[in-house]
């Protein structure tokens, strides 16, 4: 069963998405927050929603495991409610009811935003990219692997477990050893769907 655990946040941290979203929600720039906190932003993300490394100074000690990268977690934080967030969160949830062999299928989401599900905090893991010069991944500096077939035996594999997946050649990454999504807004149950809100916006 999923669990939000909201509190493992500092109160700076707190403060630090806080001050994210505002940012976003006002279309200010969020290079002020970014620079004062030394963080490198990743490529990606879009509609409003930007995913950032989560300084591990900004969590507390007892939420730490050991990081295979320079953080334990990424924030995914928007200034508005944000379909695409709404949908990792529950299919998050809805992989943790049904085991393990869906769960580890997914990077974790540890906490989020359970009112307006403007943000949410996930396990940070090594993206992989099915092209071995990966311009964007260059450029940022970011940490990735070349495996051109995970993405596709992904899916296979989700599809076997009754998901289906949208854009999951660039949402794949490495978490202790096994490949799994670390996005997946674009992602549902074959028969179970995922309904998004009425008062909700969309990522589009």
């Amino acid at each position: 069963m999923s669990q939000n655990y909201s509190n493992l946040l500092t109160e700076e941290g707190k403060e630090f998405i806080e001050e994210l979203s505002t940012a976003l929600k006002n279309r200010d720039s969020i290079e002020p927050i970014v620079e004062e906190h030394g963080i490198t932003e990743f490529q990606g993300g879009s509609g409003g929603r930007e995913i950032l490394p989560l300084p591990d100074s900004l969590v507390k000690d007892d939420s730490l495991g050991e990081p295979d990268s320079e953080s334990y977690f990424v924030v995914k934080v928007s200034g508005e409610p944000l379909s695409h967030n709404y949908r990792e969160i529950k299919v998050w949830e809805k992989a943790c009811e049904l085991g393990w062999e869906h769960e580890s299928l997914f990077a974790p989401v540890h906490a989020w935003d359970e009112e307006e599900y403007k943000w949410l905090i996930m396990r940070r893991v090594t993206p992989i990219s099915p092209h071995r010069d990966d311009i964007a991944y260059l450029l940022s500096g970011q940490e990735f692997l070349y495996d051109p077939d995970a993405p596709a035996q992904l899916e296979e594999r989700l599809n076997e477990l009754g998901w289906t997946v949208e854009d999951v050649e660039m949402n794949v990454g490495v978490l202790d050893d096994g490949v799994c999504m670390m996005d997946y807004g674009g992602v549902d149950r074959n028969n179970n769907s995922i309904d998004i809100p009425d008062w909700m916006g969309s990522e589009n």
